[in-house]
């Protein structure tokens, strides 16, 4: 029933968004979860979810989806230039013979791709400040926790809410007893 209630929401949310503009989704990728079928579905749930918090007008959301739009792909890439510089950190040394400087030069390029993160993130927030008020900011920050800790909680399995994901989870991956 909870599923059947989730779903009219999103499709009625899906076509509330349909007058804004369709989001940058080339950046990040989501990995598949069971839960909204496609990015598609996503992305107008977010925007019809961020439009109804910030409780933007029609004028503020013309103006305010470009921008946060370029916001979210910048980021995604940022991000995923820290997480590439990571995995290269990760590989070098779990295959061990590097040298200190090879080292150094990953992990300095790793500290500089988180720096402009932050640094995305202060440029973005007087961009948004600049079209909105301080108010429909702030929403904004909330919308976007919000939405993500939703989508987090929808693609838990059901009745597993509150327990972790492990092995044990699995059938024939009981926890042993204890005595």
């Amino acid at each position: 029933m909870r599923r059947i209630i989730l779903f009219i929401t999103a499709a009625a949310i899906s076509f509330s968004a349909a007058a804004q503009p369709e989001p940058d989704k080339s950046a990040c990728d989501v990995p598949e979860h069971p839960g909204p079928k496609n990015m598609e579905q996503l992305e107008s749930a977010k925007i019809g979810f961020f439009t109804s918090q910030m409780e933007l007008t029609p004028e503020e959301a013309g103006k305010f989806w470009p921008v946060y739009n370029e916001y979210h792909k910048a980021l995604c890439e940022a991000r995923k230039a820290t997480r590439d510089n990571y995995k290269a950190i990760k590989a070098m040394a779990d295959k061990g013979g590097y040298s200190d400087v090879e080292m150094k030069r990953l992990l300095i390029k790793y500290t500089e791709e988180c720096t402009k993160d932050d640094e995305l993130e202060k440029l973005y927030l007087d961009e948004f400040l600049k079209i909105l008020p301080v108010d429909k900011v702030a929403r904004m920050y909330i919308a976007e926790e919000e939405f993500r800790a939703k989508m987090i909680k929808m693609w838990k399995k059901p009745g597993k809410d509150n327990e972790p994901q492990g092995p044990e989870g699995r059938p024939g991956h009981e926890k042993p007893q204890q005595r």
